[in-house]
């Protein structure tokens, strides 16, 4: 058996706040959403700076890339051992870990709700817009997967700009590319050994 690594830990933050307040949809057509989109609509490549809750905390920095048309995901901690790659369609989240030739696979957080051209739905308050890294999003004011009141910054096109909890950013944006991403990103490398997560 295996745990996550600490860098694995905290890489899972970024791929579930994705799903923030995410339980189903509302109609793409509507011309005044009362609700975002919170799965990115095209293929992106945006890097995260992570701010912990304690300031004694080291301040993180995170990749996440994302394939609209595969939709999969892949969240690269910096500095870390582990990557993890989710596959939205085949519902499966996968820890690698290349330098000891393992991985570990789980289900996918909240995959039965991805889904791409829908918006979220649940409680969903408007307060405002914003800039992140010089990109325009709509603030949203919903419950993060933690139950906890936060507000979210979210493009047009569902890309994740800023997550604030009590008054205090917990997730920003540094940089996003919105590139075509290659089939390569995705691919979980041959040859490893598979583990099996441990339970609490």
């Amino acid at each position: 058996m295996t745990r996550f690594a600490h860098g694995g830990r905290r890489a899972a933050l970024v791929a579930c706040l994705l799903l923030a307040g995410m339980a189903g949809h509302a109609s793409a057509a509507d011309p005044d959403p009362q609700s975002p989109y919170v799965t990115p609509q095209n293929d992106v490549d945006v890097t995260y700076t992570i701010y912990p809750p304690h300031d004694t905390s080291k301040v993180m920095s995170q990749r996440m890339r994302w394939s609209a048309s595969r939709m999969m995901q892949r969240v690269d901690p910096a500095n870390a051992a582990t990557y993890m790659i989710t596959d939205y369609h085949a519902g499966t989240l996968t820890v690698v870990n290349p330098g000891q030739k393992v991985k570990t696979v789980i289900p996918a957080p909240g995959a039965a709700n991805v889904q791409m051209g829908q918006r979220a739905q649940g409680t969903w308050l408007r307060t405002g817009v914003s800039k992140v890294a010089g990109i325009p999003c709509a603030l949203w004011q919903t419950q993060d997967t933690d139950q906890r009141s936060s507000e979210i910054c979210y493009t047009d096109d569902g890309v994740m700009m800023e997550v604030i909890r009590d008054g205090k950013v917990m997730v920003e944006a540094a940089s996003v590319t919105r590139t075509p991403q290659d089939e390569s990103v995705f691919t979980v490398p041959s040859g490893l050994k598979e583990l099996h997560a441990a339970h609490p």
